[in-house]
């Protein structure tokens, strides 16, 4: 008897799914045994059987989702247009100043005819303009009081800004989603989230390295003079924002400005809500946050020399030495340009005007108080780098910042808010690095003085800024203990301003020098020394 004879006694079974030949003729498909490679058809009309036809899934189809209506507002979720708007108006007064990654009249004629959102990157970048506006508010780190509900939540606009946000880089098809990006790097500064803030700059990074957004000659072509604007704005809030979390948590800038090619933004804002200023000159505000970029741009290369000076790895056993980038002295090629060019600044950047309804000016007094934290940071940052200076020099360049900020409006330092605090820590920590052993009495003294008035400036701003308040109070009962510790008198407290009280400082400072000089106060106390901490874990470059 043949083997197919005896094959076909046995009982042979339908397969569960049709091979590429039945299905193909609308045929039962059987196999001989459960085992076997090939069915019946396939076997009669010698043809190879194959399934690599994708099978088609069944049962009922389910209906097509909106999309559409995933990117829309929803009062019982996002609260009335009325606290949209609000949340939009403190964004302009309160972030925008510092953060101008969105062309204001642009925007705000797009919300008012309805048109946004309009789109998933539309949706994003609007949910980032709430987040971040919000979460200033409930930090009471506002311009001016704004009526908002007490049960108003910024997690809730930042988780949707997440949720808006593209996976992949290849679907960030709309300018708006990275606008949300950058806006969402900042909410996470806010937040002090160390590790969502890397999350979200190394999506922005992976899409700026895959559009070629670095090189304004890779942009697409076509683009409006806003497009090209925003763009511009968006690079350079970035790069000032990756130089400043480089110092504040130590991580690499990277996207060095020596390897971009952007252009600073040019384009003016316009006072939308006052006529009185629209054609003062003296209210132009974007030649001083241009300044500020500069003062980031001296600071990332005092970065870089620092950490090559403090590399601790071994750099010997490489065949190309780098230490040619060292070859310049930074007070002729950093500083000493860059207080030439603040010295011509116009004095709206010099000294902050009171708050009023212009806004413009306004922005103004933002870009004074900016400036004049920026230029000292670089000063610290380059004394610590290159030790072209002593501790004393050092306490005195800490002491004219503070003198400086204490002339600024405090509605300006209390909009600041975090990164006030930010700036003050990275001081303190750049001083703490010209102690590599203990002080006698009379360098404690220098520094005692720098830790008094930093304790006082923050406790004033105990009105708007609580962080503030304890971070002052931590710093003063470290000053009393170590004060009990070696028997020095207390200091009656300094009033702003703080050169009303040089005389009388002067005065102790003479005191303490009669005092033996030999006394040290030791090391390890003067590393536990508590400046203002804005991350749960202090890290920074310092």
């Amino acid at each position: 008897m043949s083997t197919r004879a005896v094959s076909s006694k046995a009982k042979s079974r339908r397969t569960s799914r049709a091979c590429d030949f039945c299905h193909k003729r609308g045929r039962r498909c059987k196999k001989e045994t459960e085992s076997s490679l090939q069915c019946i058809t396939c076997i009669d009309f010698g043809v190879a059987c194959t399934w690599s036809r994708v099978p088609a899934k069944r049962g009922t189809k389910p209906r097509s989702i909106n999309r559409a209506a995933l990117w829309t507002l929803s009062e019982t979720k996002h609260g009335s247009i009325e606290l949209i708007e609000k949340l939009i108006d403190n964004f302009f007064e309160a972030v925008y100043p510092v953060a101008i990654t969105i062309h204001e009249q642009t925007f705000r004629a797009r919300w008012n005819t309805g048109k946004i959102p309009d789109s998933r990157g539309s949706y994003a970048r609007l949910m980032a303009i709430c987040a971040v506006s919000a979460l200033r508010i409930k930090n009471g780190a506002v311009l001016n009081e704004r009526n908002v509900p007490d049960d108003l939540n910024p997690r809730l606009f930042f988780d949707e800004t997440l949720r808006a946000l593209p996976d992949n880089v290849n679907d960030f098809e709309e300018f708006e989603s990275l606008q949300a990006t950058g806006l969402a790097c900042l909410t996470a500064l806010h937040y002090s989230d160390g590790p969502l803030l890397h999350q979200i700059l190394g999506l922005y990074h992976a899409v700026i390295a895959e559009h070629g957004f670095s090189d304004e000659k890779r942009w697409p072509r076509g683009l409006s003079e806003i497009d090209i604007e925003e763009r511009r704005r968006l690079f350079w809030h970035m790069y000032r924002l990756e130089v400043h979390t480089s110092l504040v948590i130590g991580h690499v800038v990277r996207c060095p400005e020596l390897q971009s090619s952007v252009t600073y933004p040019t384009i003016q804002d316009v006072d939308s809500t006052e006529s009185e200023g629209r054609n003062d000159h003296q209210a132009e505000w974007l030649s001083g946050w241009n300044f500020v970029t500069d003062l980031y741009r001296g600071i990332e290369h005092v970065i870089a020399q620092f950490k090559y000076r403090r590399a601790s790895a071994n750099l010997d056993c490489r065949r190309l030495s780098t230490a040619f980038i060292l070859d310049y002295d930074p007070q002729e090629k950093i500083l000493g340009p860059l207080a030439a060019a603040r010295d011509d600044l116009p004095e709206r950047f010099k000294k902050a005007m009171p708050v009023s309804s212009n806004t413009c000016r306004n922005r103004c007094g933002y870009q004074t108080a900016n400036i004049a934290c920026t230029y000292q940071l670089l000063r610290m940052v380059t004394f610590s780098a290159y030790h072209t200076t002593t501790l004393y020099e050092a306490c005195q360049t800490v002491l004219e910042l503070i003198d400086e900020i204490s002339n600024i409006p405090i509605e300006y330092l209390r909009a600041m808010g975090l990164a006030m605090l930010q700036e003050l820590s990275g001081f303190g920590h750049i001083l703490s690095s010209f102690i590599n052993e203990g002080l006698s009495r009379s360098d404690y003294y220098h520094l005692r003085t720098v830790m008094l008035c930093m304790s006082e400036l923050l406790e004033s701003l105990s009105s708007c800024m609580a962080t503030a308040m304890e971070a002052g109070q931590r710093l003063r009962e470290y000053m009393e203990d170590i004060d009990r510790l070696l028997d020095i008198p207390q200091t009656p407290d300094r009033q702003m301003p703080f050169d009303e009280d040089e005389a009388q400082c002067q005065d102790d400072a003479n005191t303490l020098d009669l005092l033996s000089q030999q006394l040290l106060v030791p090391l390890d106390i003067l590393q536990r020394i508590p400046w203002p901490a804005v991350w749960e874990e202090s890290v920074g470059l310092f």
